[in-house]
């Protein structure tokens, strides 16, 4: 889906409402910025009650979750 939208004067990013519906962008919801080359990404990080209503795909230990998430975590603060 391709879409125009506006830059405020402040350097808001106004993306369309068709954008906003498509990926579950609300007022005051949080979001990821990603910068590839000269691409800004934008994903929107669901709140815990969302996470924990989502079907669970895989099997983990403790551990394994433990290592996995302070990875990704040192991946977020490297950027």
């Amino acid at each position: 889906m391709d879409a125009i939208g506006t830059v405020g004067k402040k350097g808001e990013l106004f993306p369309p409402k068709g954008i906003r519906e498509k990926i579950g962008l609300k007022s005051g919801c949080k979001v990821l910025y990603r910068v590839d080359d000269s691409k800004l990404m934008v994903e929107p990080i669901p709140d815990v009650l969302t996470v924990l209503r989502m079907p669970k795909y895989a099997k983990t230990t403790i551990e394994k979750f433990e290592k996995t998430r302070k990875e990704l975590t040192k991946k977020l603060v490297e950027r």
